[in-house]
């Protein structure tokens, strides 16, 4: 039979184990960091793609679609869609803190700038009208609501215009459709990464395993 006697006490024991615990969880999170970065990046890229307006701003020529009503000129949505889509994911990062000794720290997910300038610089958000006139569209889409954004003129639904899926007539006014319209603090984007924890721990769980 082997014996066996522990000299340090237990309270000491239990310390150097979780120094050591502390230790591998700091080294294996700093090795996987840049591939868990690349994963978040790649769900995110999913998350806003999956969107309801972002197929409605890929919906060429059709009537009442997002790319219908703010004249989004045929041929050029998939492009404004994918600079949209990169814009926010490329600002996407993880914030890495070491765990200590009482085991706070870990992961810090940061996805979006909340004053949104990444995509309201973007130039892909403007379209420019035969008058000159600069439309800022995804400004409006993303934080005026419901407010009413053009006076004067209304959306009327047709098969011309430059996305042949409708012009601005004379009378009336313009806003987002209701279903799409968003606010600062609640558009598509936001909307985006609502409720993903769930999704967000298997992808560290997954990385990590």
């Amino acid at each position: 039979m082997i014996s066996l006697k522990l000299i340090d006490p237990i309270s000491k024991i239990e310390q150097d184990i979780n120094t050591e615990l502390v230790r591998q969880y700091n080294v294996l999170l700093a090795k996987k960091s840049s591939l868990i970065q690349r994963q978040l990046k790649s769900a995110a890229r999913n998350w806003i793609g999956s969107q309801p307006e972002i197929s409605s701003l890929k919906a060429e020529s059709s009537v009442g679609s997002l790319n219908s009503v703010f004249g989004i000129r045929l041929g050029t949505s998939d492009s404004i869609v994918n600079a949209i889509i990169e814009s926010v994911v490329n600002s996407t990062e993880i914030k890495l803190t070491k765990l200590d000794k009482k085991f706070r720290g870990g992961l810090e997910f940061n996805f979006q700038p909340s004053d949104f300038r990444n995509l309201l610089s973007l130039r892909e958000g403007h379209v420019i009208t035969q008058k000159n006139s600069d439309l800022h569209w995804l400004n409006w889409l993303l934080t005026e609501g419901d407010a009413v954004v053009v006076v004067g003129y209304s959306y009327t639904p047709s098969s011309d215009g430059r996305s042949g899926g409708g012009t601005m007539s004379f009378g009336g006014s313009f806003r987002v459709p209701p279903s799409f319209s968003g606010t600062i603090n609640n558009n598509f984007i936001t909307r985006a990464f609502s409720n993903r924890e769930e999704e967000l721990t298997k992808i560290i769980s997954r990385v990590l395993s």
